[in-house]
Formats: C-alpha cells, sequence, structure tokens
C-alpha cells in the first residue's frame, strides 16, 4: 500500500484520545486493511511517536477479531525482542477496550516500494546496500529464533542516507509460539513467498533469504520474478517456474541467483549473504551508493516506526552504512568483520501493512473437520497486491436485487421447493456482492478471501479482482499447471466452460473439477469462475466428497444462482 497519508479531506479527526495517560493522537498518517498509524506525541516524554491502531469491522466473528489482535501483539512481540538499527522500535503496547495500541518512534522517508515505484529501479550497488542492512537485522532476528515471513520492499523503509529499516513482524513466528493461522493457511506477499511456503510447508531462516533475493531483485529489475495475474498463477509459477535470470543484477546476480535456489538447503545463510553484500558495498565506485535527487514537491508525512532520533550527518564513506551483525560464520569461515552503523539519523515512513492471506494445502493435508480448510487456492477472483492492503470503503452491504414480478416470484418459489440442501440465509458482504449460503456456516474474512466454513468439513471461498482474464476456462488452465504439487493426492476431473442459465449473464464463466485428500478424507473441489465486464469472481467450494453428489453440487448451484456481483 501507499504510504502517502490520506489526503486531509478524507483524513478522519484524531479522537480525544490520551493512551496510558501520556500518548497523545494529533494526526492521521497511514492506514490499512488491519489498522491506522497516527502520529502522536508521548506528553511524558515530550517526543513525537507513531501510533498504530487495531481497526475491526463489528461484523467480524469473534474468533477473527481474537487472531487481529493476537496478531498485533505478535508484532510487538517480536519487534521488542530484537534491537537493531535496521529493525524497527517498539516503545510501547497499550490496551485500551481489550485492543492493543502500538507505540512505536517515528521516522521520515518511503518504503522500498515507493521508490521502486518512482523510480522504475535502483542502481544494483544501493541494491546491495539497502539488503546489506536488511541482512543485519535479520541476522539478528535469526538468532534469537524469530522468522520474519514477509520480507518484502513495502517492509522495508528507507530513511534519510539510505538508511533501511525491516518492518512488520506481524506475521513473524517465534520459535515455540503458537500459530495463528490454520493449517493450509499461507500468510504474506505471493510474489516474494518462497516456494516451500507457497507448498504450505514451515518457513525457516532460508525462507527470509528467498525474500530477501525477490527484495533484491525487484529492487533492481523494477519487479519481482514471479509476478503474475493473479496469486494463484503466482503461487504457480513460484513452485513450478525457473527462476528469471536477474539480467540487471549487475555484482548482485551471482548472489540473487543463489538466494532465489528453490531448495531451501541451497541457499546462503543470512551471514554468507552480508559478507557478498558487504564486498559489494565496499567495491561500489563513489557515488554510487547514493540515492537520486527527489523530485521537487510538497513535503509529505509517512508512518511506521523505527529507532532513536539522531543527527543527519552525510554519509561521506561507503562503510558509514555498513550494519553490525551478530557473530557468524562467513563463507571463508572466518568472522565477517561488518562496520556498525555510526550517526544515521532515524527518519519515518509510514505504512501500514497487512499480511496477504493464501490458502494453499500443505504436503500433510490438513484436518478435515470445518475449523480447519483442506486446501485452497486464490483463484481468478485474487484481489492485485496493490488493492489488498486497502482499508475496504465500499458500504456495508449492497443493495438487494429488485423485487420481481408476482409471477416470477412465484417460479421462484417453485425452484425453492425443488432444492433439498440445508436452510440458507443471504449474506451481504461489505465489498457489494451478495449471495446465499447455509444458515449454520460460520462467515471468515482472511486478507481479500471471504470463507463461508462449513461444520461438517470443508468450505466456500469467494475472490474477486477488478482486473479479470478474457477468458475464465484458458485462465483455470494456465493455473491448473502445478496444481498437484499443492493439494495432496490432486485428481483432476475436468475443466469446463459452464453451461448453466444463470451463468449466462457473464462474460465468462468456467469450472475447475478436481478431487484430493485433506487429512485421511477425500474432498471435492469446484473452482467456479466467471466475470462481468468490469469484475470477475470466484466460488471456491470445497465439500467431503461422499456427500458431493447428495448436496454439495446443489449448494453450489444456488449459490451461483443467487449470486449478485458488486453494482
Amino acid at each position: 500500500m501507499s504510504t502517502e497519508p490520506p489526503e486531509p479531506s478524507d483524513s478522519p479527526e484524531p479522537p480525544d484520545l490520551l493512551l496510558s495517560g501520556r500518548y497523545r493522537l494529533s494526526r492521521l498518517i497511514g492506514e490499512g486493511g488491519m489498522g491506522r498509524v497516527w502520529e502522536g506525541v508521548d506528553e511524558l516524554l515530550d517526543r513525537p511517536v507513531a501510533i498504530k491502531e487495531l481497526t475491526i469491522n463489528e461484523h467480524l466473528p469473534p474468533r477473527e477479531i481474537e487472531v487481529m489482535r493476537a496478531r498485533m501483539l505478535r508484532e510487538a512481540r517480536s519487534a521488542a525482542q530484537l534491537s537493531h538499527p535496521s529493525i524497527i522500535t517498539v516503545f510501547d503496547v497499550v490496551e485500551k477496550d481489550g485492543f492493543p495500541w502500538i507505540v512505536m518512534e517515528l521516522v521520515r522517508g518511503q518504503s522500498l516500494s515507493e521508490i521502486i515505484k518512482e523510480q522504475g529501479s535502483i542502481s544494483p550497488e544501493r541494491a546491495a546496500n539497502i539488503g546489506l542492512q536488511v541482512a543485519a537485522g535479520l541476522a539478528v532476528a535469526h538468532q534469537r529464533g524469530i522468522v520474519h515471513r514477509d520480507i518484502k520492499p513495502g517492509n522495508v523503509l528507507v530513511a534519510k542516507g539510505d538508511r533501511a529499516v525491516l518492518t512488520d513482524f506481524g506475521i513473524a513466528r517465534l520459535e515455540g509460539s503458537s500459530r495463528l493461522t490454520r493449517t493450509g493457511n499461507l500468510l504474506g506477499s505471493p510474489s516474494y513467498l518462497a516456494p516451500e511456503q507457497a507448498r504450505g510447508e514451515a518457513a525457516g531462516p532460508a525462507t527470509d533469504m528467498w525474500s530477501l533475493g525477490t527484495t533484491l531483485y525487484a529492487a533492481v529489475h523494477g519487479s519481482p520474478p514471479f509476478q503474475r495475474s493473479t496469486p494463484m498463477a503466482t503461487l504457480t509459477a513460484v513452485v513450478v517456474d525457473d527462476v528469471p535470470p536477474p539480467l540487471k543484477a549487475g555484482p548482485l546476480r551471482p548472489l540473487l541467483e543463489e538466494l532465489l535456489d528453490k531448495d531451501p538447503e541451497g541457499r546462503p545463510t543470512v551471514h554468507e549473504a552480508a559478507e557478498t553484500l558487504q564486498q559489494i558495498v565496499m567495491e561500489a565506485p563513489r557515488g554510487a551508493l547514493a540515492a537520486p535527487e527527489p523530485p521537487v514537491r510538497a513535503e509529505r508525512t509517512m508512518t511506521i516506526p523505527v529507532g532513536s532520533v539522531a543527527a543527519e550527518p552525510e554519509v561521506s564513506e561507503n562503510t558509514d552504512s555498513l550494519p553490525v551483525l551478530p557473530p557468524g560464520k562467513g563463507r571463508g569461515g572466518g568472522g565477517l568483520g561488518l562496520l556498525a552503523l555510526t550517526g544515521l539519523a532515524v527518519l519515518v515512513v509510514a505504512a501500514v501493512i497487512a499480511a496477504v492471506v493464501l490458502l494453499v494445502p500443505p504436503a500433510g493435508g490438513a484436518d478435515p473437520g470445518g475449523s480447519d480448510p483442506g486446501g485452497a487456492e486464490p483463484s481468478t477472483g485474487a484481489v492485485p497486491e496493490e488493492s489488498r492492503s486497502a482499508v475496504e470503503s465500499a458500504p456495508e452491504s449492497s443493495a438487494p436485487p429488485e423485487p420481481s414480478p408476482e409471477g416470477e416470484e412465484a417460479d421462484d418459489d417453485e425452484e425453492e421447493d425443488d432444492y433439498s440442501g440445508p436452510p440458507l440465509d443471504r449474506h451481504e458482504d461489505s465489498t457489494g456482492f451478495s449471495l446465499d449460503v447455509p444458515e449454520d456456516w460460520d462467515v471468515d474474512r482472511e486478507g481479500s478471501s471471504v470463507f463461508f466454513r462449513n461444520p461438517d468439513g470443508g468450505y466456500l471461498q469467494v475472490d474477486q479482482t477488478d482486473s479479470p482474464g478474457p477468458d475464465a476456462k484458458a485462465d483455470w488452465e494456465v493455473q491448473e499447471q502445478g496444481a498437484g504439487g499443492r493439494f495432496p493426492n490432486y485428481d483432476l476431473i475436468g475443466i469446463e466452460d459452464v453451461d448453466d442459465a444463470s451463468m449466462d449473464r457473464y462474460a465468462t464463466a468456467a469450472d475447475w473439477e478436481f478431487t484430493f485428500t485433506s487429512g485421511d478424507r477425500e474432498m471435492h473441489a469446484v473452482n467456479r469462475g466467471f466475470h462481468t465486464e468490469e469484475k470477475g469472481y470466484a466460488l471456491f467450494l470445497v465439500y467431503p466428497e461422499d456427500d458431493w453428489e447428495d448436496t454439495g453440487a446443489e449448494i453450489l448451484d444456488r449459490m451461483s444462482e443467487s449470486f449478485e456481483p458488486a453494482a
């Protein structure tokens, strides 16, 4: 998401709020899918701070609210355990009305993602300098048993003098900590996920090294190596496609090729990568590490936390920005001997970055019960990365369909009489679509996807996109490649255009149908993709195979018939 603050006319007024008797909110400087970041003042110490607020949709089920609360606390705890100039600093966590507010330091600057958007790409030497600092922060995290799991340009803040700071530990894992996600759920940004994450396997330090590699690849090429039109297509590419050669990486190329090894065992450790990055930085021509002069424009403030405020001397030597790492073995077996960061100012960037939730079944399958999905893939209906972290601004519910004439109502009643499945309720989604779902299925929202979970096992996943492909069947045929590596005992039934009157109103519609194993239970899945002229949707129904013919197929058809896209 953009770290650009909202326009003044769109910015909500800060609440008249004094947290814990010392932190006063002053103005909104960033917002995203899970919260807002406010600029504020620590009145006890008379210093500016950034205050992250968790925003909750009142219609969310209690279970999801608790997951969001726990994830925010995890972010604070993970960052608070780490002390390093290249890791965001957390001052305090304050609870109000049962929800946490994270108090952090302010920094002025940009995310690496914004720099890439504005400049197209950066030089390999400058990327190496930024990457070296990120590696230094990661070394501290890995030493403490913390794996970040979501390294990407949007989570790297770049302050004056190209000081880099790693942020957003919201989905980091501490060794021995409990999981916040159900089996099969996969958190992170698909373009920067490691192959083992895309397969639903456990993340380790090597996972962060892959993501560091894709981040540096994006920095010098302008986009990550496996960016595709949908999350599912991206994950498929991450798992099965060859890595595009980093042709623009210059001296970074050998390291990027090693970091982007699909075998985690083949990737360099953080210390090995840092040693190579340090060498590139130290050998860079004078001036090669400097950021270009920004265009003249009005001052802006962005938000997210970081280290302590200090003086702002000019960086005159390459070694001034070399970070300190904890002891570790380099490629030659010796210590790294990296120099400490000296005299770099702490500046701020504002960005509340929400974790993208994608479901991919792990190799071992998932609990066949209703609490855990057996496996899921966001489909043509996945929201593009830029919009995934945006706060939903659609109305709370869409308008109900226009009432039919009496004769048509009678026909509808006859059709309902033919329906023999479980009782249905109308779901009006905050994004604008609506449909009928079984009344005892729990509604759950994860990232851009909406789930309806069957207490007897399985679920419906609804995804949507503003940039659908022209042919739903052709899109499924592309995305089906490599599915066997993500769904245990995957067995394709077919990919066919939907021949049903309820789909005639759409430009294109197709079913991707298959079976797979979840735990010790066989599941039947149909991913029904369709789109209007402007918006694409996918209804992905996973249902116990034993009950598919009796009720599963009928439920899917009724959901499709009742589906109303956003206006």
